[in-house]
């Protein structure tokens, strides 16, 4: 009996916390819409920059990050074919990629990292002075395709 009249306690005691908050009110003003954007466009850009590198790679190299540029670094064996930076082409590989440039300056390189990596060897990241890098290693012979997933929170 004693048990019954705790869990009875119990279940009204939860079931008044749940429904005893008074529901949330639509804005009615434009002043507490605007507030409300603020705090979601706050609240967005708060969430880091998800950056997605991908391509068909054969041997060794690394990707500098910069506040002003991207550049990629051959090391040995043959050079990356078919990249996508940030779901666009990057061609030239030496060039700084057009969405970088975008968005570059307005990161925080220095707390950046790896989400998801995809590939049959080494991808790693080394924080730097001035960014960060990113090196992919396919030691195997031939080529094949890597995905890196990277996350680099936005400066405040």
């Amino acid at each position: 009996m004693k048990l019954c009249l705790q869990v009875l306690l119990y279940l009204m005691v939860t079931t008044s916390l749940s429904f005893g908050a008074p529901p949330k009110s639509k804005p009615n003003s434009e002043t507490e819409r605007r507030q409300d954007a603020t705090t979601f466009d706050d609240a967005t850009d708060a969430q880091p920059k998800l950056l997605r590198i991908s391509g068909r790679f054969d041997g060794s190299g690394r990707i500098t990050f910069r506040a002003d540029a991207v550049r990629y670094i051959h090391k040995h064996w043959g050079r990356p074919s078919r990249v996508l930076f940030d779901g666009e082409p990057w061609n030239s590989l030496d060039r700084t990629p057009a969405p970088w440039r975008d968005f570059g300056d307005r990161l925080d390189l220095s707390k950046a990292w790896i989400v998801k990596r995809q590939g049959r060897d080494v991808i790693a990241l080394e924080h730097t002075p001035d960014g960060f890098d990113i090196y992919i290693c396919d030691s195997p012979n031939g080529a094949a395709d890597y995905a890196v997933t990277l996350a680099v929170p936005r400066r405040n």
